[in-house]
């Protein structure tokens, strides 16, 4: 006998009508809100994570100047972000990139765009996972090796998967803890700097203007500025999970939009905030230049060692939620997949777990991924590379996939792009692939290896291995009509 809230699951109400027209059936639980569906995109963006991870490279490379870089790159994402609001408004579905570009052109471009976020956000994972444990170790001051970094990242990817286990429901008490963490770390952070700096008396914004990279050099080149927009493409990314949550969100329409929009314009402005804040805390920029941890130096000054205990904390926190949240977009976009028969074992990747509602066997696979990558695959780099190269491509393909349509997509009264659309769909296409050429055309200097062009080489082969599956296996299911959107199937 169905129960009345089993029942409610199977229909979920006028959500779950939504859903049906575009051929699926409700299977996964609706438990998360507005600030929930926030939370998810705000939490994989990680601005405190990557703040902290990239601050050093960018202020080597351009010194001061770094602000108006972060600054260039959280306008060109926030025209990515419109796009991908405007389509979540239509396409309110899980496997985001992969059902727009599906829709909106066919199963074969959807495939390739689909296969580009997969990498981004499977190999992804582990590195985030491997960050939290290296955090930790900084944290505690403790000498490990390798491969014991190595098993603690393998606990870490495990105890996420377990969280996920038990439902959207726990992975969203966790995910909000982590984000309410980072939102009081990053008000911390700009109150203290920023308020110390105007209690100094001595208001000079000349720090903000320094463009002189590390060594000497008396000004940028334009290589230099280039490679400091990496920090801002690093960072400013994973606004559209929510849009991969988007079936297990109420009223997507009207939540999903807002969230992907909402939190890419807090993460730029905490970014600035922060940023500039570290800039302008120190008497000359070479300071920063030349300390290992610009960051930590500042924060010692400034709040002392326990205070930076405190705040690596949060960061930790940070960490564990943008895993959690990576988790959850590559499971979702997986079962996306599978129930459209568009992956290899694709009947056992889309079953959803009676108890919980979750895509139980897609949130294994990627425990599975994300275990071997780590343990076989141990430099890190490789893989964190391929992630970002994949993502950005995976940008461009949605992004492709909204200009050549023909479709107008279904109709909807909720936020629209309207007259604008096409100027801001061909703009943002422009920008991710200045970014892409600057992720893979500039030579890498990765430690312990010779390889130059790393992020092309490792993308290329992860690409290779999506193409070969498409013509042995993918393109005949298509062809033959057992595979792709649900009303391709007999």
């Amino acid at each position: 006998m169905i129960t009345k809230s089993q029942n409610s699951v199977k229909s979920g109400g006028h959500d779950a009508t939504e859903l049906e027209k575009f051929g699926y059936k409700q299977q996964l639980k609706r438990t998360m809100g507005s600030f929930s569906s926030f939370a998810i995109s705000f939490s994989l963006i990680s601005v405190i994570t990557g703040v902290f991870a990239n601050f050093a490279f960018g202020v080597q490379q351009v010194g001061g100047f770094l602000i108006w870089s972060w600054l260039l790159v959280g306008f060109g994402q926030f025209l990515v972000a419109l796009v991908m609001a405007d389509l979540s408004n239509h396409y309110p579905i899980s496997g985001y990139g992969y059902q727009w570009s599906s829709r909106l052109t066919n199963s074969h471009i959807g495939y390739f765009v689909a296969w580009a976020l997969l990498m981004q956000f499977i190999t992804g994972f582990p590195g985030v996972s491997q960050a939290l444990v290296t955090t930790v170790v900084g944290l505690s001051d403790a000498q490990i090796g390798q491969w014991t970094v190595t098993l603690c990242t393998v606990a870490v990817i495990t105890l996420i998967m377990l969280i996920h286990i038990f439902g959207i429901k726990l992975v969203t008490i966790v995910n909000e803890i982590g984000v309410w963490a980072e939102i009081l770390g990053v008000v911390v952070i700009i109150g203290v700097l920023w308020g110390l700096w105007i209690f100094a008396g001595q208001i000079d914004f000349s720090n903000l203007i320094v463009a002189k990279s590390a060594g000497g050099a008396a000004s940028i080149n334009f290589s230099a500025f280039a490679l400091s927009l990496l920090v801002g493409a690093w960072c400013l990314t994973g606004f559209e999970a929510a849009a991969d949550l988007a079936e297990e969100t109420h009223q997507p329409k009207k939540n999903v939009p807002r969230a992907i929009i909402g939190s890419h314009v807090a993460a730029t402005i905490s970014g600035f905030l922060m940023i500039s804040g570290l800039l302008l805390s120190v008497s000359r920029i070479e300071i920063l230049q030349e300390t290992g941890n610009p960051i930590l130096f500042v924060l010692e000054q400034k709040m002392g060692p326990f205070a930076v205990k405190l705040i690596t904390i949060v960061v930790v926190l940070s960490i564990l939620a943008c895993g959690l949240a990576s988790m959850a977009t590559a499971s979702r976009l997986i079962y996306s997949m599978s129930r459209d028969n568009m992956l290899p074992f694709s009947k056992v990747l889309a079953k959803v777990d009676e108890q919980y509602h979750t895509p139980k066997n897609a949130t294994l696979f990627v425990w599975i991924l994300g275990c071997t990558f780590v343990v076989i695959i141990r430099q890190l780099e490789i893989i964190n590379s391929i992630s970002a190269v994949a993502g950005y491509t995976g940008y461009c393909g949605i992004l492709i996939s909204t200009i050549i349509t023909s479709k107008k997509g279904e109709p909807s009264s909720g936020f629209t792009l309207g007259k604008w659309k096409k100027p801001i769909q061909i703009t943002a296409l422009l920008w991710t692939g200045i970014v892409v050429a600057a992720l893979t055309i500039p030579e890498t200097n990765v430690e312990g290896m010779s390889e130059k062009h790393l992020p092309a080489k490792s993308t290329f082969v992860a690409f290779g291995i999506g193409i070969m599956l498409y013509f042995l296996l993918i393109r005949k299911r298509i062809l033959n009509k057992t595979a792709g959107l649900p009303d391709w199937i007999s």
